[in-house]
């Protein structure tokens, strides 16, 4: 896994909801024993009982949470949100952020990008997946010719839907 990937679980009760340090966790479809629960304080926090775990790119450990219905326990004690809890888990390792955003701290939201140049940004990001899309067309076999060319076509047909977007 590199850096900035995940590795997502949901859960409830015995299960984890793990995050890298940098990554996003999907929030899981509630099930029928989740909406019987009881709601989580604020709308867009994981279901009361849920452990958030803060992982880093080995997939250690780094720190966890667990929603409660009073807000949020890390280490013992209770916080009104993620973001204090955030804080508290951002000084025990040492970060030196003044403020923290909760969900994206323990992985809950993507951290927003804030792009100054949309034209560089385009370009640089089809330099990288073009030099990618290159290395594996130069390493075709009849085995994997027509995935390879099944999946080309997928993303010629999704730059003809963004195309289509700017057109407008």
């Amino acid at each position: 896994m590199s850096k900035k990937q995940t590795k997502k679980t949901a859960s409830k009760k015995g299960q984890t909801r793990s995050t890298k340090a940098r990554g996003a966790a999907a929030h899981a479809a509630p099930s029928a024993e989740d909406e019987s629960q009881a709601a989580a304080p604020e709308s867009r926090l994981p279901p009361v009982g849920t452990v958030i775990k803060k992982l880093d790119r080995h997939g250690r450990i780094r720190c966890q949470c667990t929603v409660v219905e009073d807000g949020i326990k890390y280490k013992g004690q209770l916080f009104g949100s993620l973001s204090g809890a955030a804080m508290a888990a951002a000084k025990d390792l040492d970060l030196k952020n003044k403020t923290q955003n909760g969900f994206t701290f323990w992985g809950l939201t993507k951290p927003t990008r804030k792009i100054e140049d949309p034209v560089g940004a385009l370009g640089k990001s089809f330099g990288r997946h073009h030099n990618l899309a290159t290395l594996v067309t130069s390493r075709v076999t009849d085995e994997n010719r027509g995935a390879i060319r099944g999946a080309l076509q997928e993303q010629r047909q999704a730059i003809d839907e963004l195309l289509t977007q700017v057109a407008s």
